[in-house]
């Protein structure tokens, strides 16, 4: 098991991509905090996956990732638990398809606080537990449309192009402490939320863009950010791995 015994904390994990990061770490031997934006939310995933894993390590947390005091508390009660944090995934997000002209001040902010503003909280935490531990993996959830922008996604793919500078600037900076930082760029994926804000004609176009002719399947990015968590990538920081049926490239 290439994660076996590695502490992780997977935000938005109650559905979509995050929920499948969580059920690969629980395959290959991680200890898991499934975390949502609300309490019932995280508590219903660690059902199901207590279901398929019933002899998994888990926890479940629900708490605003914009919210220092709060994450402050959800990284206590890991450390309490378990005694250190190996891995971050900072996938928690929401996204936007309203046209500039159209969009607020509170409309664009909403969507940075919670898809940027966040991640960097979450990681100046987690990264000063992992100092204190000897390093770690953090991996960032950025997108396609943070490489080339996106129509009606103004607000969406800003926060994606941030993250993409997080990344980089974090991995320069806690590289001597031994901490890890990448992305993993999703391309088209069939989540819940895509489902919402893209109908059938745009799930078709985005089809017709991508090479491999289709969209994916939560579970078909996964197995990127176990590679990232794992020793297997050691000596890789900095990097945004592009898992998008090759739309960008």
């Amino acid at each position: 098991m290439r994660l076996e015994g590695k502490v992780a904390i997977v935000t938005g994990a109650s559905r979509g991509i995050g929920f499948s990061i969580a059920k690969a770490f629980i395959s290959e031997g991680a200890k898991v905090m499934v975390c949502g934006s609300r309490a019932s939310s995280a508590e219903r995933a660690v059902g199901s996956l207590r279901e398929e894993f019933p002899d998994a390590d888990l926890m479940g947390a629900g708490f605003d990732v914009n919210d220092t005091g709060q994450i402050r508390d959800m990284v206590g009660s890991v450390v309490d638990r378990w005694g250190r944090i190996d891995v971050l995934v900072n996938n928690a997000g929401v996204t936007s398809t309203k046209s500039l002209l159209d969009m607020t001040d509170e409309d664009f902010t909403s969507v940075l606080d919670i898809n940027l503003v966040g991640p960097f909280k979450m990681t100046r935490e987690v990264a000063r537990v992992m100092r204190d531990n000897g390093g770690g993996s953090i991996i960032n959830t950025s997108s396609m449309v943070g490489t080339y922008g996106g129509k009606m996604q103004t607000a969406y793919s800003s926060s994606k192009f941030g993250i993409n500078g997080l990344t980089k600037s974090c991995a320069k900076e806690l590289g001597q402490y031994g901490i890890r930082v990448n992305a993993v760029a999703p391309g088209a994926v069939a989540t819940d939320m895509v489902k919402e804000f893209t109908d059938d004609r745009m799930k078709q176009f985005l089809q017709m863009l991508t090479p491999l002719g289709r969209m994916a399947d939560p579970d078909e990015l996964a197995g990127a950010y176990v590679y990232l968590a794992s020793d297997e990538a050691s000596f890789t920081t900095g990097t945004i791995v592009n898992v998008d049926g090759g739309i960008v490239m």
